[in-house]
């Protein structure tokens, strides 16, 4: 196989282990790619907040593309750039739709600096690690206003007693064209993003700016926001934990994110 020019791999369950961490043989396999002229980018679900937390998961500082594709992030640097935001115009009736599809539902709002949430939403392990005076808890009729010019970069819809896929079933009528609906974990959490921005279409941008076409990429994920990316990439890779839908969408199959799955991938790579 010829070495690839990027590595684009998801995070959570893909890259990272269950416990958030990356193995020596992983952090060794992203430098030896490094070394031989790859580019390594994560292409994550996480907002920017969550990103400068990663720094001792690599032994070389990756660029990150964030929240699903609606931002890019120098993580060396921590500086945010390339929004592709929502449209707020559109914020009333999305969220005025979403909470008739799913009524028990509760919203969070990503932009670049933090999230506005309902009193009610419940927040993530991460969120309650998290010493952020950037979230801020608001009422619903509040959440448009809130953003006081930010940009919109996500739309987070939890409801923790329930299964993802069952909720994105019943919400996706109601999103239309005004977002991209996807989940990338099945414990009660939909991710909404701006009008066709996904991992695949921001990495495309990314990957174009750069002189870089699919045929020259690898990917690597586990969950159904990653499957643009693995469709879009010459070649791809889900992890053994994936979701089967998932596992069908990429050209291969490598070991669990426990196994270093990724690092499998990338030494036959470039140690051939």
């Amino acid at each position: 196989m010829n070495p690839p020019k990027v590595i684009a791999t998801d995070l959570d369950r893909t890259l990272l282990r269950t416990d958030g961490t990356t193995s020596d043989r992983t952090r060794a396999a992203l430098d030896l790619a490094m070394d031989h002229g790859a580019q390594v980018i994560a292409v994550t679900a996480r907002p920017i907040r969550w990103l400068d937390r990663l720094k001792p998961c690599f032994g070389r500082l990756p660029h990150v593309i964030a929240s699903n594709g609606a931002a890019c992030y120098d993580l060396a640097a921590a500086r945010a750039y390339d929004f592709r935001a929502f449209d707020v115009g559109t914020l009333p009736k999305l969220l005025a739709d979403m909470r008739a599809a799913l009524p028990t539902a509760r919203f969070a709002l990503e932009t670049p600096t933090g999230m506005f949430r309902e009193p009610d939403y419940v927040l993530s392990p991460f969120d309650l690690d998290e010493d952020d005076p950037g979230r801020r808890v608001v009422g619903y009729d509040e959440l448009t206003g809130a953003l006081e010019g930010a940009p919109l970069l996500k739309i987070v819809v939890a409801d923790r007693e329930r299964l993802s896929a069952e909720m994105f079933a019943e919400a996706l009528p109601a999103v239309g064209v005004l977002g991209h609906l996807t989940y990338s974990t099945n414990r009660g959490l939909l991710e909404l993003g701006p009008p066709e921005v996904t991992k695949a279409s921001t990495l495309a941008l990314w990957c174009a700016a750069r002189g870089i076409e699919a045929a020259d990429v690898v990917a690597f994920g586990d969950m159904p926001n990653d499957v643009p990316m693995l469709a879009w990439a010459a070649r791809s890779w889900a992890v053994a934990n994936a979701a089967e839908d998932v596992k069908a969408a990429a050209t291969g199959v490598t070991g669990s994110n426990d196994e270093d799955g990724v690092a499998m991938v990338v030494e036959e790579l470039f140690y051939g």
